[in-house]
């Protein structure tokens, strides 16, 4: 069991991260595993006190100042939940820091932190976009980035809050019926039913809204991945009864998008990616959504 004292400290001090040796990130890795793989692939998180707020984090992508501003008013605000949308990882320069900072702010608080899984939670996109060098350059060894496959692994897909808005990373699966399939699904149950979800658990990483679209259409993302329109959400949407849609996935110049008559809102916690962008957030109260950008 790792020192609350000890994870206390690295939130404070992200910087310390970089210092850690090997055997302190993999008892962070396997500490957080344990927590994550008892938890469902669809999360379901309800706020019982009505004033309390649930905060929704884009992606992160090694950018440690947005983290710790992020954290900064989350420890002022005390949100009843914080639910992370995936994409720690890969094209910044703080991508270890950010990883560890999340997973000790999981560890210290199991039930107000949760992590689901982004498109670059995955060995192929961290190969490519630089989580990988970044881990082999440090620490060596492939069965040591086994490891944070193993984390990747016990991440749920997605986020039910108050049975009326749900969030992800990417969006809406071909499948309608992906969520009733998903239910009560924890990470071990993968394997078993992989064949008949992976199409599903594929698109809800990658896929993107576009205004003015009917249905599905190829995505220039790659095979399998679609853009959708507001038809077919609108569709899913009645089926659930869901009020709203939290997602990230993309960089918008303004640094957050509304889509289809306000009812999706698109985020992203990293500023200055790949253009100048700020950050945003979004809060969930009462059942509304709002979006925020990060001062």
């Amino acid at each position: 069991m790792i020192d609350k004292a000890f994870l206390k400290d690295l939130i404070a001090n992200p910087d310390e991260i970089s210092k850690l040796e090997y055997h302190s990130i993999l008892q962070i890795i396997h500490q957080a595993v344990n927590i994550l793989k008892e938890e469902p692939l669809l999360l379901e998180l309800n706020v019982k006190e009505i004033e309390r707020e649930v905060y929704v984090i884009g992606d992160i992508h090694g950018n440690l100042r947005c983290l710790q501003k992020l954290v900064e008013i989350i420890e002022q605000t005390n949100p009843r939940f914080v639910i992370f949308l995936g994409d720690i990882v890969d094209r910044g320069p703080y991508q270890l820091e950010c990883l560890i900072m999340v997973l000790a702010l999981k560890i210290r608080y199991p039930d107000k932190y949760y992590i689901l899984k982004g498109n670059h939670e995955t060995l192929e996109m961290n190969q490519y976009y630089g989580f990988y060098s970044v881990f082999m350059s440090k620490f060596y060894g492939q069965m040591k980035f086994d490891e944070i496959l193993s984390l990747y692994l016990a991440l749920p897909f997605c986020a039910l809050v108050n049975n009326s808005i749900l969030c992800l990373h990417g969006g809406i699966p071909e499948d309608i019926e992906f969520m009733r399939k998903l239910k009560g699904l924890k990470p071990k149950d993968i394997a078993l039913t992989f064949k008949s979800i992976a199409k599903i658990l594929m698109q809800i990483m990658w896929n993107d809204p576009k205004s003015g679209l009917k249905g599905f259409s190829e995505s220039f993302r790659g095979p399998g991945i679609k853009f959708f329109g507001e038809d077919v959400f609108d569709d899913f949407m009645k089926d659930y009864n869901l009020n709203y849609l939290i997602r990230s996935h993309e960089v918008f110049p303004e640094g957050y998008r509304w889509f289809f008559n306000k009812r999706l809102l698109s985020i992203f916690s990293s500023d200055n990616y790949r253009a100048t962008n700020p950050a945003s957030y979004a809060i969930i109260k009462k059942d509304l959504v709002e979006a925020k950008i990060v001062d």
